[in-house]
């Protein structure tokens, strides 16, 4: 079975987002900060970070769609504690 794409991913999980440079990007807002999930070189999977000075550790995940869930994930973990309403 082959793993979706960016563009289906998004679909799946029902998310909005902006993709670019061909469906390879894609970037997301997430509670606590904007989340990147970009498209490896040749297919080999996907990378995920977050906007953020605390979390822009750069994992690599097998499929868009858990690269994704992390990314959200994390975003939301830093915007668990804000107070400003963002």
């Amino acid at each position: 079975m082959e793993m979706p794409g960016l563009a289906e991913a998004m679909r799946v999980l029902d998310v909005d987002g902006e993709l670019s440079l061909s469906g390879h990007v894609l970037a997301l807002r997430g509670a606590g900060c904007r989340v990147y999930v970009a498209e490896a070189p040749y297919g080999r999977g996907y990378f995920a970070w977050c906007d953020h000075p605390d979390e822009r550790r750069v994992e690599r995940y097998a499929d868009a769609i858990e690269a994704i869930e992390d990314g959200l994930r994390r975003a939301d973990r830093l915007g668990a504690g804000r107070d400003d309403g963002a």
